[in-house]
């Protein structure tokens, strides 16, 4: 993994498939770390395993405990309801 910095804290754009964000961008194309290197500004550090940056846990995942999956309760109607004007 390589972490590329910006020569620009305010740099939010993407490059070449590398999304800049406060003007730092990770990869682990080795390609594309050597060629920002070659950049004037930008500068490329190797990240091992255990200095990777984590996303944040910031919105819980997955279901929530009081969603059944119910889709009479999201407004279908069931097959023993008639269609309205149909009476």
């Amino acid at each position: 993994m390589y972490k590329i910095k910006a020569p620009n804290e305010e740099y939010d754009r993407k490059i070449g498939g590398v999304q800049f964000v406060s003007g730092e961008a990770q990869t682990d194309n080795e390609w594309l770390a050597s060629w920002f290197s070659g950049r004037a500004g930008f500068t490329v550090e190797t990240v091992t395993a255990e200095e990777e940056i984590e996303p944040t846990e910031d919105k819980p995942r997955g279901k929530r405990r009081n969603d059944k999956g119910n889709a009479d309760a999201a407004g279908a109607k069931s097959a023993a309801e008639p269609a309205a004007g149909n009476a």
